[in-house]
C-alpha cells in the first residue's frame, strides 16, 4: 500500500496521483473489485487503520457487498451493520445525507460501541457515495487515536467518493447488462425450435443449439457472421426462409407459412419477425423454424382415417339399413322381430349422423371460405328462424324471435357455414329442451358486428363441463339423459366455423334452468 498524505491543509502531489487512481476505477467492471480499490485508495490516502464500505439502496443493504472493518462474515456481518444504521454513525450519514468525523469516538455519542469488538477505534470519518441525491453507499473509515482526521481529509474524501460513486454505479449497470445477456443467452440456448437472428443485410449474428437439427451442430459456430444465402443453397426450408425475406413488402411485417423439406424429410412452420435498434439504424430479422412433423403425422392420419370412414363405411350401413327394411316386410306386423329391426335401423341412422357430423369436420377443414360478400344478414338469419320454429312445433315448444336486423345490415361471410353455425345452436336448444319448452332467438348489430343467440328454459349444462362443452367428441355426461343422441361434434363444428370468421363463440348455463348460446362474427 502507498504511503498516507501528509495532514496539512494544502493539495499534495501524491493527493493528484490518488485522484488519478481514482478516476482509474471507471475502467473496472467488477462491483467487489471496484470497492476493494476505494477502500484501499481511500485508506491510504488518509492513513486509515481500515476501511468498510457496503451498498445502500433507499432503505435496503445490498448484503452481497458488505465489507467490514473487522471482516465478519454471515449473520455477524448483518447484526454489525444493521446496528450502526440504527443507531452508529453510518446511520446518521444516510439519514442526513452528508459526512461527518468524530473526533473521538469515547465522547460522540453517534459511535456505536460493541462490548464484544476487540478493535481499538478512537476515531472515524464516514462518506456517502452519492448519485442524483441517493445514498448508494458507505464508506467509513477509522483509527486507534483520537483526532486524527480533519477537515482536509474530509474535503478529500467527498472528492474520491464523488468519483467512486460514478465507478460502483458503472460496475452495477454493466454486471446487471452481463446477468441479463447471460440468461438471455441461456433462454435462447434452452429454446428447442431452430431460432436465426439476421441483420440488415441478412447475414446471421445469432444462432442457437436448435439450429443444429438443420445445419449440423458441427456447424453452429461458424454460423455467425455467415450469409444467410450460403445456408439458403444448401438447405430447401431455409431457401423458403430467404425466399420470403426477398419478396417482403414490409421489413418490420411478421411473416408465417409452413411447409415440408425434402430434403430433410420434415415439417416446419415458419414465422420471421423484424426487430430494429431505436437508436441507430440497425435492423434486422428473427426466423423462429418450429418442427411440427409430428402435428402433421397425425392430421395426415386423421384425413386417412376420414378418407376410410366417408368412402368404406356408407355402403355397409347402406346395405344393413336395407336388409332390414326387407326383414320388415316378411314378417307379420306383430312380431317381436320388428323391435330388433327397429333397433338396427336406429343404430345405423345414429352412425349415418355421426359419418356426416365427420365429413362436414373433413369439408371444413379442407376447403377454404367461401366468402359471400354483401350479404342480407336478414337472409341469413330468417330461415334459421323459421326452420326452428317448425322443428320446435313437433316438441309443442315455443319460439319467440327477436331480430333486428333489415337490408341494411350486411356482411362478408360464407352464407353456407355461418347458416350451418346459426342451426346447430338453434336445433341443439330444441333437443335439451323438454317438451312446452320456450326458445329464444335473437340477432342484431353491434359495432359493426353480427350477433346471434339462443336462450332456452331447457335441462341445463353443469359449471365443470362448461369450458369442454366445444371440444371435439365431448358430451356432457351422457347418461343424465339416455333419450337424446349425440357424438359430441356439433358445437366443435360452430366453434371451427365461428373463429374462421374470427369471431367468438360462448356458453352461459345453469343445470337445471337452460342455457345461452351466442355467436359474434365481424360484419367485414
Amino acid at each position: 500500500m502507498t504511503q498516507p498524505t501528509a495532514t496539512g491543509q494544502q493539495p499534495t502531489f501524491r493527493d493528484l496521483e490518488f485522484l488519478v487512481e481514482v478516476s482509474q476505477l471507471l475502467t473496472l467492471r467488477d462491483v467487489a473489485e471496484v470497492m476493494d480499490q476505494v477502500m484501499q485508495l481511500t485508506a491510504s490516502a488518509v492513513g486509515a487503520m481500515k476501511a468498510s464500505l457496503f451498498l445502500h439502496n433507499g432503505a435496503n443493504v445490498n448484503w452481497k457487498y458488505v465489507f467490514t472493518v473487522r471482516k465478519l462474515e454471515g449473520a455477524d456481518s448483518v447484526r454489525v451493520v444493521s446496528t450502526v444504521l440504527d443507531e452508529g454513525l453510518a446511520g446518521w450519514v444516510v439519514r442526513k445525507k452528508q459526512a461527518a468525523i468524530v473526533t473521538d469516538t469515547e465522547t460522540d455519542e453517534r459511535w456505536h460501541i460493541f462490548p464484544d469488538d476487540k478493535l481499538v477505534v478512537r476515531s472515524a470519518m464516514c462518506v456517502p457515495l452519492m448519485l442524483d441525491d441517493e445514498v448508494i453507499a458507505v464508506l467509513t473509515l477509522v483509527h486507534p487515536e483520537p483526532d486524527h482526521f480533519n477537515d482536509y481529509h474530509l474535503r478529500l474524501m467527498t472528492i474520491i467518493a464523488n468519483q467512486a460513486s460514478v465507478a460502483i454505479r458503472n460496475a452495477q449497470l454493466f454486471q446487471s447488462l452481463q446477468e441479463q445477456q447471460d440468461q438471455l443467452q441461456a433462454v435462447l440456448q434452452s429454446v428447442p425450435d431452430v431460432m436465426l437472428v439476421l441483420n440488415e443485410k441478412d447475414d446471421i449474428i445469432h444462432v442457437n443449439e436448435g439450429a443444429a437439427s438443420i445445419i449440423g451442430a458441427e456447424h453452429l459456430a461458424e454460423a455467425r457472421g455467415m450469409p444467410l444465402t450460403y445456408y439458403a443453397a444448401q438447405f430447401d426450408i431455409l431457401d423458403a426462409v430467404r425466399e420470403s425475406l426477398d419478396s417482403r413488402a414490409d421489413d418490420m411485417a411478421e411473416i408465417n407459412f409452413e411447409m415440408r423439406s425434402m430434403d430433410l424429410e420434415t415439417d416446419f412452420a415458419v414465422t420471421i419477425s423484424g426487430w430494429e435498434h431505436r437508436n441507430t439504424d440497425r435492423h434486422g430479422h428473427v426466423v423462429l423454424i418450429h418442427n411440427i412433423t409430428t402435428l402433421r403425422n397425425l392430421y395426415r392420419f386423421k384425413d386417412e382415417m376420414l378418407r376410410i370412414v366417408s368412402h368404406d363405411l356408407r355402403s355397409p350401413l347402406s346395405i344393413i339399413s336395407g336388409y332390414a327394411d326387407m326383414v320388415e316386410y316378411d314378417i307379420a306386423p306383430e312380431s317381436v322381430i320388428n323391435e330388433y329391426t327397429d333397433a338396427i335401423k336406429r343404430s345405423v341412422t345414429r352412425m349415418s349422423n355421426l359419418l356426416e357430423d365427420l365429413l362436414k369436420v373433413r369439408q371444413i377443414d379442407e376447403k377454404g371460405l367461401h366468402l359471400d360478400s354483401d350479404t342480407v344478414m336478414l337472409d341469413l338469419v330468417l330461415p334459421v328462424a323459421q326452420g326452428t320454429t317448425m322443428l320446435a312445433f313437433q316438441k309443442q315448444q315455443t319460439v319467440e324471435s327477436d331480430i333486428k336486423l333489415d337490408e341494411s345490415v350486411r356482411g362478408t361471410v360464407d352464407t353456407t357455414l355461418m347458416r350451418q353455425a346459426f342451426e346447430n345452436l338453434a336445433s341443439n336448444a330444441v333437443k335439451y329442451t323438454p317438451e312446452g319448452g320456450v326458445i329464444h332467438l335473437r340477432a342484431y348489430e353491434e359495432d359493426g358486428h353480427l350477433c346471434f343467440e339462443v336462450q332456452d328454459n331447457g335441462i341445463g349444462i353443469p359449471q365443470d363441463s362448461l369450458p369442454h362443452l366445444f371440444e371435439s367428441f365431448y358430451r356432457v355426461n351422457p347418461d343424465r339423459n339416455t333419450t337424446i343422441s349425440g357424438a359430441g361434434l356439433g358445437l366443435s363444428l360452430v366453434k371451427s366455423i365461428v373463429e374462421r370468421h374470427r369471431g367468438q363463440v360462448w356458453v352461459t348455463s345453469e343445470e337445471g334452468k337452460g342455457s345461452q348460446f351466442g355467436i359474434r362474427i365481424p360484419l367485414k
